[in-house]
């Protein structure tokens, strides 16, 4: 009988290492190219650099709970800066222990310090983990902090990241670009930023071949579009799906006929191109 489960490639490899072969598994987890998500960033040379396994709760807590003092105390200009901590992720899986047993359990996930303020929006903290010498485009868990910042709407802390020199055009583990992940009405600034810092206006999802301009249509968000058409974004590039963006946005249920009527004014100002609203 067969009792394989369905964690992720990089989660099964994890749990096969022992702890001498953590730092090299870590080191060797992505291949170093252009926009490659790289373990560790340039210049990290000193022992204090290199990453480490953290299982202390303290540490931990300080970082959930964005409590500068403690991350203050704990993170000093000597102690360990890229630490790798596991967490539970949000998504239940059956797992086979032993003699054919099987349970429910939630998936473990890869993060970092830098990942935990960042999506929370500790700034304060998040600033203190990188003047320490945290490395910004570290990515053990399969994203960059930018990645995180960016799914939370955190603006300030997109900011940071990026003039600490975050790679706005990485790739994350599931394909995606931090402009991809500005789905809320919140997110406006975000992608200002990560625009502003050269972030391609017309790069794809590698499995949807989404752009962010789909994405944009596709959760209603007006000025996200208007943005992102001045920016040079094309109102009639086709995903995986054969979709324009405009027929995203017309094909989600969630979305409105005010929102969608609102949308194509838009579109039409901005690019002068003529849309027809009847049928």
């Amino acid at each position: 009988m067969d009792c394989t489960f369905h964690f992720s490639s990089a989660t099964q490899r994890l749990l096969q290492l022992d702890q001498q072969k953590y730092s090299q598994y870590i080191r060797s987890r992505y291949h170093h190219g252009e926009h490659s998500l790289s373990p560790v960033g340039q210049g990290c040379q000193k022992s204090r650099l290199e990453p480490v396994e953290c299982r202390d709760l303290l540490v931990q807590n300080a970082l959930f709970t964005g409590d500068l003092e403690m991350v203050q105390k704990y993170f000093t200009k000597s102690a360990a800066i890229n630490l790798i901590i596991e967490t539970k992720g949000d998504e239940l899986r059956w797992t086979s222990r032993k003699f054919g047993l099987w349970s429910l359990s939630y998936e473990q996930e890869l993060t970092t310090p830098l990942h935990i303020t960042a999506s929370r929006g500790y700034t304060d903290c998040l600033r203190l983990l990188l003047l320490r010498g945290a490395a910004v485009n570290f990515a053990p868990g399969g994203k960059t902090a930018l990645h995180e910042a960016c799914a939370a709407a955190s603006t300030d802390c997109v900011r940071l990241l990026l003039s600490f020199g975050a790679d706005p055009e990485a790739v994350s583990e599931d394909g995606y670009k931090p402009l991809h992940l500005c789905k809320t009405p919140d997110s406006f600034e975000c992608v200002q930023q990560l625009l502003q810092h050269g972030a391609s206006v017309n790069s794809r999802t590698e499995e949807e071949d989404d752009t962010a301009l789909h994405v944009a249509a596709r959760h209603g968000l007006t000025e996200h579009v208007q943005l992102l058409l001045r920016y040079g974004a094309e109102l009639e590039a086709m995903n995986e799906e054969g979709q324009t963006p405009l027929n995203a946005a017309c094909a989600q249920d969630m979305f409105p006929l005010w929102g969608t009527l609102q949308l194509m004014p838009s579109l039409q100002d901005t690019s002068k191109q003529r849309v027809n609203f009847l049928s």
